[in-house]
């Protein structure tokens, strides 16, 4: 019989937040990469609370360390596995050469959701305000080496790096256009 989420079960998780907070603070050790305790200990309070019909015997305190272990698994796992996104620069995309550079990113849906929508936002942007971007955030160059790259006055490649930021976040922000990722769909023929 599955406990219903009574006053006195949740008490009982509640008086023990600070055992499973030290407990997931001595999991992570010195793996912060992975999570914080507190973040930890959020996920674990929730998947308990949503997954109640699951408890089945008095020891809740192991049921709860089982949980938390899970979490602090599946967080070690996503660090490690790493995927890349491949972007090509904004000059070689102009002059059709296919110049790209894979930037490591780590595996999890939400990263890589995120990553897709700014490439898609950046790839609306006029190659100017590309290759703008591209010089300070992804080459890191400093200000005055791209204005000396682009041979423009320092003050001019400040209002153009200023407009060009502006435009995508405007994009990123109007998210990515409907009806894009997929062909439409057309009818079949009578045969």
């Amino acid at each position: 019989m599955s406990p219903k989420p009574t006053a006195d079960l949740i008490d009982r998780i509640v008086a023990l937040r600070p055992t499973l907070r030290r407990h997931a603070a001595f999991l992570i050790g010195k793996r912060t990469h992975i999570g914080s305790p507190d973040d930890l200990l959020q996920d674990t309070i929730v998947t308990a609370l949503q997954s109640l019909d699951h408890f089945a015997d008095d020891n809740l305190s192991g049921w709860l360390m089982a949980i938390l272990h899970g979490h602090v698994r599946n967080a070690s796992r996503r660090m490690h596995v790493r995927t890349s996104v491949s972007l090509s620069r904004p000059a070689a995309a102009a002059e059709g050469d296919a110049d790209m550079m894979d930037f490591p990113v780590a595996a999890t849906q939400e990263l890589r959701l995120e990553v897709d929508d700014v490439v898609g936002a950046l790839e609306k942007l006029s190659a100017a305000d590309r290759e703008i971007i591209w010089l300070a955030r992804v080459d890191e160059l400093s200000h005055e080496q791209i204005a000396v790259r682009l041979g423009v006055p320092l003050g001019t490649l400040h209002s153009r790096l200023s407009r060009a930021t502006a435009r995508l976040r405007d994009a990123y922000e109007a998210g990515p256009e409907v009806g894009t990722a997929f062909a439409p769909i057309r009818p079949r023929r009578a045969a």
